[in-house]
């Protein structure tokens, strides 16, 4: 397993750590949000904020319906995606970045 395979994985270990502690403690769900895990930011580019849109309707994955099925998760974090609460999103994705940014250093 590479540097970023490893880093990517530190990072959905939290993400799921984090979901799993907020779930025992709140009553009502917390907002979620997609996030790439190639950490770059969907709402600063229109070619990714469509490809974003149609990989959701792709995946039945469309948050405005409710929470997405297992199966929608999965088919969205084989095209690059982590499902994450809304208030973390943004940090989680710099994480992503970093990770990102931390393995193409790495290859170079």
């Amino acid at each position: 397993m590479g540097t970023r395979q490893r880093a990517l994985f530190a990072i959905n270990a939290v993400i799921t750590a984090t979901s799993l502690l907020s779930a025992c403690v709140t009553a009502t769900p917390p907002e979620m949000a997609w996030v790439r895990t190639d950490g770059r930011k969907i709402a600063d580019d229109p070619g990714l904020l469509r490809q974003g849109n149609s990989d959701m309707a792709t995946c039945r994955a469309d948050l405005d319906s409710g929470m997405p099925t297992v199966s929608a998760k999965g088919r969205m974090a084989v095209r690059g995606y982590a499902l994450v609460r809304k208030d973390q999103a943004e940090e989680l994705r710099a994480a992503y970045a970093a990770a990102a940014q931390k393995g193409a250093v790495k290859d170079e």
